[in-house]
This record gives structure tokens, sequence and C-alpha cells, in this order.
């Protein structure tokens, strides 16, 4: 009777042992999960602010613009009037209406480089709006690749705590696969930023 009471007792003690090793693996798992989550919503935080930013740049590249644009109409109007002033006095005879016309000659002249200073100013600002919502849209895919992971990352974590309860070895597998997922995502983003010179 006592042979078979110290080989139930061994037999215990392995499936203890086999427990505990496999509790402490699931442990070590979910905090190498916690830490890639962390890292991931980091990361998408700061995603998610450049992309605000980047926005924001453009809505005030938009306004500069859309100032030049009617500063740009401000000053064609003016011209339009001298146009219509120096072709009338074209009109009239004698010196004065002629030595007057070549005065707003100049001025239109005048107006005319202006605008045309305006002009290149505005479509620098539409370039600059351009460029802006161009790296928002950047910043935004990120954010999204990003929130990816974190999801992937808290599947894994809960997965793997619920295998810590139950102990059961497929649980944390399952768990392993969603923290599997998330490093594709975490890494997918990081390879595409080192590669957009973007930076992490």
């Amino acid at each position: 009777m006592e042979e078979g009471f110290a080989v139930e007792s061994r037999i215990e003690a392995s499936e203890e042992s086999a427990g505990h090793r496999l509790i402490s693996a699931i442990a070590a798992t979910t905090a190498v999960l916690a830490v890639c989550a962390a890292l991931a919503s980091l990361l998408a935080g700061r995603a998610a602010h450049h992309s605000l930013a980047e926005l924001n740049q453009a809505a005030i590249a938009q306004n500069l613009a859309s100032d030049q644009w009617n500063f740009y109409q401000a000053k064609g109007i003016k011209r339009h009037v001298f146009e219509v002033q120096r072709d009338a006095l074209r009109l009239q005879p004698g010196s004065a209406a002629a030595t007057q016309a070549a005065v707003y000659d100049k001025e239109i002249k005048r107006y005319a480089a202006e605008q045309e200073q305006i002009r290149k100013d505005a479509e620098a600002r539409e370039r600059e709006r351009d460029e802006a919502k161009a790296s928002a849209q950047r910043f935004d895919s990120r954010y999204q690749r990003l929130s990816l992971a974190v999801a992937f990352f808290q599947i894994g974590i809960v997965v793997c705590s619920v295998a810590a309860i139950v102990r059961q070895r497929p649980l944390w597998y399952l768990g392993l696969a969603g923290g599997a997922a998330g490093l594709f995502f975490l890494g997918q983003d990081l390879v595409l930023s080192v590669a957009g010179g973007r930076g992490a």
C-alpha cells in the first residue's frame, strides 16, 4: 500500500511542478505583452498627436493661402480701376490726359507685379497645406496600425490571464497568438517608420 501512495505522491508533485512552470510561463508572457502594449500605446498616442498637429498646420496654411488670394483679388480690382481710368484718359485729347494715363500705366504695372508676388505666396501656402495634409495622413496610418497592435496585445493579455486562472495550455497558446499579431503590427509600423524616414 505504501508503494501506491509514493507513486501517487510523485505524480501529484510532478503535476504540481508542471502547473507551476505553466503559470510562470504565462506570467512572463503576460508581462512581455503588457510592456509591448504600453510601447505600442505610447507610439499610437504620439502618432495621433502629430496627426492632429499636422492637420492644424494644414488649416493655418489654408487660411493664409485664402488671405493671400483675397489680397490678390483686391489688388486686381484696384488694377482694373486704374486700367478703366487709363483707357478713358486715352480717349481724351491733350497732353495732360496722356501724362495722367502714363501715371496710371505705372500703377497698373505695379499692381500686376504685386499680384504676381502675392500669387506665388498663395501657391506656396497651398503647397504647405498639401504637405501638412499628407503628413497628417501618414501619422494617421501609423495610429491605425499601432491601435491594432495595442488591441491584439490586450487580447493576448486577457487570454493569458484566463489561461493562468484555469491552467489551460491551449488558452496560453491562443494568448501567444494574440501577442504575435500585435507584434506583427508593431513591427510593421516600426519598419515603415524607419523606411519612411519619420522615426518612431
